[in-house]
């Protein structure tokens, strides 16, 4: 814990105000004075780091092409004891400062945050480790909605989170130009203070990077491109050309820039690197990095030694290859790229051979390197978060499990972020203690006419068809009609909040953010239904506002369609904070085994209905003129028309009456205090078992 005295901390507010904006306390705006405290807590945590790691000969890396961080800001400020004093100092300018609209929100989506709960499980063991990523910058995209559409926007502004830039770079070369690697250091504290390690790249004169970084997706997303449907999008092969280039550029910058740093870091330490497998092990999340074992290969070879004495060395370092499970998992990277570089064309080609002579699977395909195939083979290990993924993994039609592979796949399961999700709920006043996160919630986010003692029902996550969002909103459209048909309806008062964005042409999801968007201001207009029910489409919602959420929260929906999200961790992390939890028996809850009929997990039955066979819908469409809006009308439709150009495939009208009936029941046992506590409170038990603190007691991939 810092120990630094208030006056000495408004003087060095002052100091940096002074020297960044030239103004001074009284004068300064939220922006500048959150920019001059931004460097303050740099500055504070740089004279006060100490080496913690106890063995810098033993080093752990992390490789992600995606890395999942909230906005560390007030994270920082209450873990170095300093809210008090800056409360005081900036008076009512504080809220404003602390919660200042930043850039770095790096990820949306559950891998980064694996990513990054593997590095604190690792440094908070006291080793040394570093998390890599790329900075993406403005290909970042945040959420605005217009006239109830999602109309996406880039971080643009100075970035005002804690970031340290060195001054070192590395230069690459990228399309036969040389490029600056710029390194950003974001000290991550847990328990230990810890550095995420994110790579910019810089423009030269020749090769604007700016453009390279920000990935031209209006490019790639183009009007000519807008799709209809998933099956279309961009975990399939029929991405363009020119979106796949891309991404290799990315992938060859990231995999350079983290080689020639953790060859610095080996310099360092013993002023060579002819040893460094002796002393690093390197853990792989996702394939979208098979580029870096490739290119570690290259780099022995340019430092003198010869393919096997290379090969032997990258066996030793290449430690865990954690997979999530995603189509992307499988995805083939075209060696019309690769073979660019004849030395690179060489490695590829002998590495194909040597899997052959061991008895894996070829690591190329056509024209294509299979980046599962080379990961599998030159890993010790490939972790996946259940047995459930593991079974999934085995019978998938994109890849093949011989027994070589099969051998190496191991169960370690993924926690959830005990510091990002973390409560102090006591047990024995449950109600009373969600009233309270409930009103923070309410406050925070000022939320007009919002019942605090209501039900609070979330689904906050990337709009996507299999995640089924849009049968949510379906179902909140049904009960709004029924109480436009019948105001007398017995419903127990539920707030819905609904949050996420959708790619940039996915057609489906935009038309339910829209739907969604439109819905809540019918909704919460009407006096008619009094607070019966409230629709909240939260926007632009980013990871560091979800444990916002996840406190207030009383019903989270975790309803993805068969096998998608199955190493999601979202759903424990509410749980833990006394959640009911509402799943489909399609949803991974299947392979947890704690889960009884005593805990909060409740599963409605995928329906075995035709489309037209649906009750709830039936009405809907019987009732759908009393919204007397034709925008919102219309966009239904839309949905409705695009559900049944492919049968129902997700299964959402298919489960609507059963996703009704469940709710309903729901709804009731809200009324039993006790009944419900009794849930929440084995919820909380079952979630701890996910936690990173309980894995790392266990020593669950202890490395």
């Amino acid at each position: 814990m810092i120990a630094i005295l208030e006056e000495q901390l408004r003087k060095l507010l002052t100091v940096k105000l002074s020297y960044n904006s030239l103004v001074d306390l009284q004068s300064a705006s939220v922006l500048e004075i959150r920019i001059a405290l931004n460097d303050v807590i740099k500055d504070i945590i740089s004279e006060n780091y100490n080496d913690i790691y106890r063995d810098k000969t033993q080093r752990f890396y992390i490789v992600s092409f995606e890395l999942m961080l909230e906005n560390l800001f007030q994270h920082y400020i209450e873990k170095l004891n300093l809210k008090k004093s800056i409360q005081h100092i900036l008076g009512e300018k504080y809220e404003d400062v602390v919660n200042f609209e930043n850039d770095l929100h790096l990820g949306q989506s559950y891998i980064g945050r694996f990513s990054v709960d593997l590095f604190e499980r690792i440094s908070n063991q006291g080793k040394f480790c570093k998390a890599y990523s790329i900075f993406y910058k403005n290909s970042q995209f945040k959420q605005k909605i217009v006239e109830d559409n999602q109309i996406e926007t880039t971080f643009h502004g100075p970035k005002t989170s804690v970031v340290f830039k060195r001054l070192n770079e590395y230069d690459l070369e990228i399309e036969n130009n040389r490029v600056k690697s710029q390194i950003h250091d974001i000290p991550y504290l847990g328990n230990n203070v810890s550095f995420v390690r994110l790579f910019v790249p810089k423009a030269n004169p020749n090769l604007n990077y700016e453009n390279f970084i920000c990935g031209k997706l209006e490019d790639i997303y183009s009007q000519e491109n807008k799709l209809n449907s998933i099956r279309q999008f961009v975990y399939t092969p029929e991405i363009n050309e020119f979106g796949k280039y891309v991404k290799f550029l990315q992938q060859k910058f990231l995999s350079e820039s983290i080689i020639e740093d953790i060859f610095n870091d080996e310099l360092k330490i013993f002023n060579k690197t002819n040893e460094i497998e002796e002393h690093i092990q390197i853990n792989i999340i996702e394939t979208n990095m098979a580029l870096v074992i490739i290119q570690f290969m290259q780099k022995f070879m340019d430092l003198g030694f010869d393919f096997e004495q290379s090969f032997k060395k990258c066996t030793k370092i290449f430690r865990y290859y954690n997979i999530n499970l995603h189509r992307e998992s499988f995805e083939k990277m075209d060696l019309n790229y690769l073979y660019q570089n004849e030395s690179m064309k060489n490695i590829i080609q002998q590495l194909n051979e040597k899997a052959l002579m061991n008895g894996f699977p070829e690591i190329i395909q056509g024209n294509y390197l299979d980046c599962f195939n080379i990961l599998a083979f030159m890993s010790k290990k490939i972790s996946v978060g259940s047995e459930y993924q593991k079974r999934f993994l085995s019978k998938s039609e994109f890849v093949n499990i011989n027994e070589n592979i099969a051998r190496k796949i191991s169960v370690e399961t993924y926690g959830f972020n005990e510091n990002l999700f973390g409560n102090d709920i006591q047990k024995e006043n449950l109600f009373e203690e969600k009233l309270i996160y409930k009103k923070n919630l309410i406050t925070k986010y000022n939320l007009k006419n919002v019942n605090a003692k209501s039900i609070f029902n979330m689904q906050l996550t990337d709009f996507h068809e299999g995640k089924r969002q849009v049968m949510n909103v379906l179902y909140i459209l049904y009960l709004y009609l029924k109480l436009k048909d019948n105001v007398n309806v017995t419903i127990t008062s539920t707030t819905f909040f609904i949050g996420g964005m959708s790619s940039f042409d996915y057609l489906f999801c935009k038309k339910t953010i829209s739907l969604c968007a439109g819905l809540s201001k019918i909704i919460n207009s009407d006096k008619y239904i009094q607070e019966k029910i409230k629709l909240v489409f939260v926007e632009n919602i980013m990871l560091d506002q979800v444990p916002d959420f996840a406190k207030a929260c009383d019903v989270f929906n975790y309803i993805p369609y068969k096998n998608f999200d199955v190493s999601n961790t979202y759903p424990y992390a509410f749980m833990n904070n006394a959640a009911i939890i509402v799943a489909s028996d399609n949803s991974v809850y299947q392979n947890v085994y704690q889960i009884d009929n005593n805990s909060g997990v409740f599963k409605f039955d995928e329906g075995r209905l035709e489309v037209n066979e649906s009750t709830a819908m039936n009405f809907i469409l019987q009732n759908i003129d009393k919204l007397k809006n034709q925008k919102v009308i219309d966009e239904f439709f839309v949905i409705l028309n695009l559900i049944k150009k492919y049968d129902d495939s997700f299964n959402v009208i298919k489960s609507l009456d059963n996703f009704v009936e469940l709710n309903d029941t729901i709804q009731k046992m809200y009324l039993d205090e006790c009944k419900w506590n009794e849930k929440v409170i084995r919820n909380i038990k079952i979630s701890k078992k996910f936690g990173i603190d309980y894995i790392n007691s266990l020593g669950v991939m202890n490395v």
